[in-house]
């Protein structure tokens, strides 16, 4: 049972939950936009009632719960949303693998714009503009797609140095400083020497900058900035590798379109 159907039928609700869950479905448009705060606000219930109710129909955090609803509102206004998870599946014929891919492609695209008013862009892009020293480092099934990043980034006078490439990285990450920046590209798929790097990463002085394709990582990584590609915890994000290297991809491109914008305005 999908949480919009959850949030009609009420079972179990008191009285403040019934309160609020009614008020979340007649702003379905806009309520996943707000705070915890703002929508207790809104909604004249209590913050303790707001997270009552998003436990009681099985999010874990109101962050969980605010995709998962913003997930359920594209799929209702896009008639031709498919599931992921079934997409490229042994049955499917290769016409309809075309036409899946084009679907799937823009609901990657659609589902990427719609994070991007609260991934703060422009904190993200001024960061890089004015650092020191710019490091990216990338999981293995997203490497290429960082690779891609990193050639663009040249053509705008900027020479990131990937991490992946040193042969000593650990001795590389020790010289990181204050001013310098450091690109951490995942797809919370990485192998057990892509978790030690980006803990050591996340141990060093300088500023971080993490790009992924999940809003609820397994391991948590402690970041200056979070820019999330497709903001969808859902485990057919985990499990469709097209859907984390697309979005991944298009995420990049919107940095380095960004960066370029910046760098030709300031001369």
């Amino acid at each position: 049972m999908s949480i919009i159907e959850k949030l009609r039928k009420q079972e179990g609700f008191t009285s403040a939950e019934s309160s609020l869950a009614d008020y979340i479905i007649d702003h379905l448009d806009s309520v996943y936009y707000m705070s915890l705060q703002d929508l207790a606000k809104a909604s004249y219930v209590s913050k303790p009632s707001v997270i009552r109710l998003y436990r009681k129909i099985g999010c874990s955090s109101y962050r969980e719960f605010s995709v998962a609803l913003q997930v359920e509102m594209i799929k209702k206004e896009d008639g031709t949303q498919i599931d992921d998870s079934e997409a490229f599946s042994s049955t499917t014929t290769l016409n309809e693998l075309a036409q899946k891919i084009g679907v799937l492609s823009k609901q990657i695209v659609d589902n990427c714009m719609r994070a991007i008013g609260e991934n703060g862009l422009d904190d993200i892009v001024n960061v890089i503009n004015e650092a020191d020293n710019v490091y990216v480092y990338a999981d293995e099934e997203i490497e290429l797609e960082v690779r891609s990043f990193n050639r663009r980034m040249y053509s705008i006078d900027m020479s990131p140095i990937m991490i992946n490439d040193v042969k000593d990285p650990d001795l590389l990450i020790a010289s990181f400083r204050d001013e310098d920046v450091v690109i951490i590209a995942s797809s919370n798929r990485g192998s057990e020497e892509n978790r030690r790097i980006r803990k050591l990463i996340e141990e060093a002085p300088a500023l971080k900058i993490l790009i992924t394709t999940q809003d609820d990582p397994e391991d948590h990584f402690d970041s200056d900035y979070t820019f999330f590609t497709y903001p969808n915890g859902s485990d057919f994000v985990r499990n469709n590798i097209f859907v984390s290297q697309m979005s991944m991809l298009l995420g990049l491109n919107i940095i380095q379109i960004s960066l370029d914008k910046i760098r030709n305005e300031n001369g």
